[in-house]
Parts: structure tokens; C-alpha cells; sequence
């Protein structure tokens, strides 16, 4: 009996894997080089449609003068390039880059994200920074079934880089221990 269950379970296999290879494939445009932002030049007849991710913010107890450097050197520990940088606006953006999932790309397409961190002052020693994302693909991201764990893999993203950023501003900003100078003093003897 259980070599006609393992035959029946090879077999459905194959069938499965016969049928995904007879199932259209979604249309793959062909992409001209990066722009200068990282985001191919799209085909025209395959324009790339943005679907911009909800702004997530948090508040920061530290000047937007502490917080950008901070900012920036968490996007880039996080893998991602700086594209632009305005500190006189607070705003550092990245370049586009490939999102490198196998089931992503055969339900949509090839998906590209950026981020964009915004950082304002709100009096002193306070500060909100706001985090979002976009992400562009020639499919419609917003029909595609995996909509859904993108916005909730997105919002822990966010959470985890506002975290990190908030230990790195808290541990820079701690005083250093300085070095004592006491004497030492000779131990106590009873009279």
C-alpha cells in the first residue's frame, strides 16, 4: 500500500509541476539600462505603475540636526543607496533596486522599491521623522494577491528601522563614562 501512495503522490507532482509549466508566464517587459535614480527606462507599450506605501511616522526626542546622520547611516546599514540628500528639507531618498523574490516575480513581475525618510522639526528636541516606501512594477500591484503581506512586511519594516535609528540616537547620545580619579584609600582599622 505505500508504494501506490508514493506512486499517486510522484504523479500528482508531475501533473502539478506539467501544469505550472503550461500556465502563461506574466509578461516580462524589457527594460533599457538604470536610470539615473535606479529605476530601468521602462518600455513604453510597459510603463512601470508606482503603488506608494502609507507614510508610517514616529517622534523622536532629538533635533533633526541629530537625527539625519543617524537617519541616513540606518538606510545604508539597511543595504539601501542614498539617491538624494536634503538636509536643508530633512529628506534623504534611495535609489531604486530590484526586490529578489521568486514567487514576486512570477505573480508580478519584476518589482522595484525605494525609501524615503523625512525628517521636521517639532519644537525643541523633538523631531517626527516619516518612513515610506514605493515600490514600481509593470504588473498591477494593486489586484496582486500578495498586496497584502507586502503592506505587512512593509509597516514591520518600518518599525524595526525607526527602532534602530531610536537605540543609535539613544546610545550615541548617553554620556560617556569619564574616568575616575579617586585615591585609594588605606582600609580602616578598628581602634
Amino acid at each position: 500500500m505505500p508504494t501506490i501512495e508514493r506512486g499517486l503522490t510522484i504523479s500528482f507532482g508531475l501533473c502539478l509541476l506539467v501544469l505550472m509549466a503550461a500556465l502563461p508566464l506574466p509578461a516580462q517587459a524589457k527594460d533599457g539600462p538604470p536610470g539615473p535614480d535606479g529605476l530601468p527606462v521602462a518600455n513604453p507599450r510597459h510603463p512601470w505603475n508606482t503603488f506608494t506605501g502609507t507614510p508610517r511616522v514616529d517622534t523622536l526626542s532629538f533635533t533633526p540636526r541629530d537625527v539625519l546622520p543617524i537617519a541616513r547611516r540606518q538606510i545604508e546599514n539597511d543595504q539601501w543607496e542614498v539617491f538624494t540628500l536634503d538636509a536643508a528639507r530633512g529628506t534623504i531618498v534611495t535609489r531604486w533596486k530590484a526586490m529578489h523574490h521568486p514567487l514576486l516575480l512570477l505573480f508580478v513581475g519584476h518589482v522595484n522599491a525605494r525609501c524615503t525618510v523625512t525628517v521636521q522639526p517639532l519644537g525643541d528636541n523633538r523631531t517626527r521623522m516619516v518612513f515610506r516606501a514605493d515600490l514600481a512594477s509593470h504588473g498591477n500591484l494593486e489586484e496582486s494577491p500578495f498586496l497584502g503581506r507586502a503592506k505587512s512586511a512593509y509597516a514591520k519594516a518600518a518599525s524595526n528601522y525607526f527602532s534602530k535609528v531610536r537605540y543609535s540616537l539613544s546610545t550615541r547620545s548617553m554620556p560617556r563614562p569619564r574616568a575616575t580619579t579617586s585615591r585609594r584609600l588605606a582600609p580602616r582599622t578598628a581602634p
